[in-house]
């Protein structure tokens, strides 16, 4: 099986600390990223009361991806629920990490663990010197999934670390129906470790905090944390090769043909079409024409970057982007 080497998708979610020190949960909400969506619990019972409760929808990969019943090695990607997702404010509430102290009263921090239900949520054990050699024995039986001795001279460090780590790994659990699905014929650039790189250094570029796999033309959605979008598209040289077919075939100009036949430029035709003008109408193609830049992978990938890309998406950044869902959260 060809191995995912991106999540199909990726969005800010909240992470929760639970320890009965109050004084060391303040000096962490003095310390962390102002960018997180955390929250702090000094009574376990309740963080495992907040932690089990039940999401209010199902993963956005069991929800809008879909075998095209002609051909099973196809996956379409249902727009309209990553519209929907994008405009579910509630997606940040979602819980990826928990960070839990060892030794608390009423609950140890393994007790603890094995009490939250949701298996996706990733677990790190916060310990004392004594509880050191407690924590390596449940790492090493998978019941946690790192831990953090308290006095290490960088503890924080590690904490921000480790949630960069392992929210990037919670995502990528839900590659599995991308694995199993696309077995058989994935899409080339979602396997390809040189886009994987190549997306990352993007995101990191362009400040962007959530991303959505889409399809038609391939590619992804991204939004920065202030809910302005971009939109990705990643063609390869057969794509390019229609794309020059369909321009041709709606009497695109020959300056047009020859960009995308030579590849420096590839086509945003998924909005506004040339199939939509008639008559004395013209299509308007620069418009719509996006640079390619190449990059080299077990194929040559061509990409192009739309930036506040013209898509007839209703959503409002003051109310559904990351940045609103901190404001009210610090409100």
């Amino acid at each position: 099986m060809t191995e995912i080497k991106l999540a199909p998708y990726f969005h800010p979610t909240t992470i929760c600390f639970v320890d009965d020190n109050e004084s060391f949960l303040h000096s962490l909400d003095l310390d962390l990223p102002a960018n997180w969506a955390y929250r702090t619990f000094v009574d376990p019972i309740d963080a495992l009361a907040y932690l089990n409760e039940k999401p209010p929808r199902a993963p956005l990969a069991e929800r809008c991806l879909s075998m095209d019943d002609a051909n099973q090695s196809l996956i379409h990607v249902n727009f309209n629920l990553i519209e929907q997702e994008i405009n579910f404010r509630e997606r940040f509430r979602q819980i990826s990490v928990v960070f839990v102290d060892y030794s608390m009263p009423y609950v140890n921090g393994l007790d603890f663990c094995a009490q939250v239900t949701d298996p996706n949520i990733k677990k790190v054990m916060l310990t004392g010197v004594a509880d050191e050699k407690v924590a390596v024995e449940a790492f090493n039986a998978g019941l946690i999934h790192r831990f953090i001795p308290k006095n290490h001279p960088d503890a924080l460090a590690t904490i921000i670390n480790f949630v960069n780590e392992l929210e990037q790994e919670y995502f990528s659990q839900y590659r599995a129906p991308l694995q199993s699905s696309l077995a058989i014929n994935p899409p080339g650039f979602l396997v390809d470790e040189a886009i994987a790189v190549w997306f990352q250094a993007l995101l990191e570029s362009e400040r962007v905090v959530e991303y959505y796999f889409v399809t038609e033309p391939p590619g992804f959605l991204l939004l920065r944390g202030n809910g302005s979008m971009l939109r990705v598209i990643i063609l390869d040289d057969a794509q390019m090769a229609a794309q020059r077919d369909y321009a041709a075939k709606f009497d695109a100009p020959a300056e047009v043909l020859e960009a995308i036949g030579k590849k420096e430029r590839l086509g945003v035709f998924d909005g506004d079409s040339p199939a939509h003008y008639f008559g004395d109408e013209t299509f308007p193609w620069e418009d719509n024409l996006l640079t390619a830049t190449p990059i080299a992978g077990h194929r040559t990938w061509y990409v192009g970057i739309y930036a506040d890309p013209p898509m007839d998406i209703d959503f409002d950044p003051e109310v559904a982007s990351y940045d609103a869902y901190l404001n009210r959260k610090d409100g």
